[in-house]
């Protein structure tokens, strides 16, 4: 019998299926007979439809704090992650939506960082007049920030320095208050902001130097002192784009 456990409430349950199929999943043996064997012990346990999706939900993070290792996750891991959402048919849509994201996110970490493959994405998503050849490889929501105290150094991200997924220790604010909203873009050429008070462009070849944790993203353009400063929520997604971009 592919289940042997006894418990005294449902959450035992619930976190036993979890397990096992998290297991099935991290040993690639996902299959016909181990999904009825976890039919048949929901029926067993009496599992209601709310808590075999919790079950499942739960499946899923465990499986995933098991393959998010390295701060990416591989296209094999992607695969055996894919495979177990597909097979949480009582998850709700917006939920197995909210896990394919993540997954698809940290994937894509995989492929710029170690397979050096940038993602591009509609042009449509940042206003820019495009030069020819160039594509726009990054644009999320943004603040700019202004510093209010004393800027402490954060990690480089240079040619020389390059940023790998995993490694933010603080990415907090700092000394830095926003200022004003707008969105961040990077293309091929060219990093900007724009907003509805303020906008700035620089140009990656006039990039001297960037920097995370203890506050924002900062740009420090070659020659100045005082960078520019955007909070965004994906930070390292930006972190590998410049890197990948800076090593050309």
């Amino acid at each position: 019998m592919f289940f042997n456990l006894f418990g005294k409430n449902k959450d035992e349950f619930i976190t036993a299926y979890a397990g096992k199929l998290a297991e099935a999943v991290l040993e690639d043996a996902l299959d016909e007979d181990v999904l009825e064997e976890l039919i048949h012990y929901a029926k067993e346990k009496d599992l209601s439809n709310k808590q075999l999706a919790s079950a499942q939900a739960m499946a899923c993070d465990k499986v995933f704090e098991e393959l998010y290792q390295e701060g990416y996750m591989t296209d094999e891991d992607y695969e055996l992650y894919q495979s177990l959402i597909e097979a949480c048919y009582m998850m709700k849509e917006k939920e197995k939506y909210r896990y394919q994201t993540i997954a698809k996110r940290c994937n894509a970490i995989y492929k710029i960082q170690e397979e050096g493959l940038l993602p591009k994405i509609n042009p449509d998503y940042a206003s820019v007049k495009y030069r020819e050849g160039e594509a726009l490889h990054f644009a999320a929501s943004a603040k700019l920030m202004k510093l209010s105290g004393t800027n402490e150094k954060g990690l480089v991200i240079s040619k020389d320095s390059p940023f790998r997924a995993g490694s933010l220790k603080d990415p907090s604010n700092g000394p830095w208050k926003e200022d004003s909203n707008g969105a961040l873009w990077i293309t091929t050429e060219r990093i900007g902001f724009r907003g509805k008070k303020e906008a700035f462009t620089l140009e990656i070849a006039d990039l001297d130097h960037a920097e995370l944790d203890h506050g924002p993203l900062r740009f420090f353009e070659k020659g100045k002192e005082m960078p520019k400063a955007v909070r965004i929520d994906d930070y390292e997604m930006a972190g590998v784009i410049l890197t990948n971009l800076l090593q050309r």
